[in-house]
């Protein structure tokens, strides 16, 4: 299974990276910088109805997207530790949102960081029930220490 998610989620990174950056009829126009917390979020709440497509596509859909990368853990076993997979998916993710605004193919929003990391924080959930569960077989080091040295033999 660990070779087939490599693969799926390598296809799955370059798509979206494309959708984020190409798809959708995007063109170099304009960066902009959304920094205030929950803003974004609060607009479409207010303004959109719940299931009309601003809404599903901006709001449901920067948390969808994201679940797959909550079992990234079955590829590393360091991911498979909340805190060091949260940081580097925050980091990622910021560091895609800070290009789409560098690049002016989009807008760098807090709001997004915030909605994909609870996308992510879901699969991971997911994985964590799926492994209790014993769903497909998955097998993950629970008690992981991130300064411990693991030997990995095949």
């Amino acid at each position: 299974m660990k070779r087939y998610y490599a693969v799926l989620i390598a296809f799955y990174t370059f798509f979206l990276l494309y959708m984020m950056f190409y798809g959708c009829g995007r063109h170099p126009e304009y960066g902009f910088l959304q920094l205030n917390p929950f803003q974004s979020i609060k607009y479409f709440l207010n303004y959109h109805q719940f299931f009309s497509h601003k809404f599903l596509v901006n709001i449901v859909g920067n948390i969808l997207v994201f679940i797959p990368f909550g079992w990234l853990g079955i590829l590393d076993k360091r991911l498979g530790n909340l805190p060091v997979l949260c940081f580097l998916f925050i980091s990622w993710i910021s560091a895609i949102e800070l290009t789409q605004y560098y690049t002016a193919r989009g807008t760098a929003d807090v709001d997004d960081v915030f909605l994909n990391t609870f996308g992510m924080l879901i699969g991971y959930s997911l994985l964590k029930i799926a492994t209790w569960l014993n769903v497909a077989n998955i097998r993950l080091e629970l008690n992981y220490e991130p300064f411990k040295t693991y030997s990995y033999n095949r």
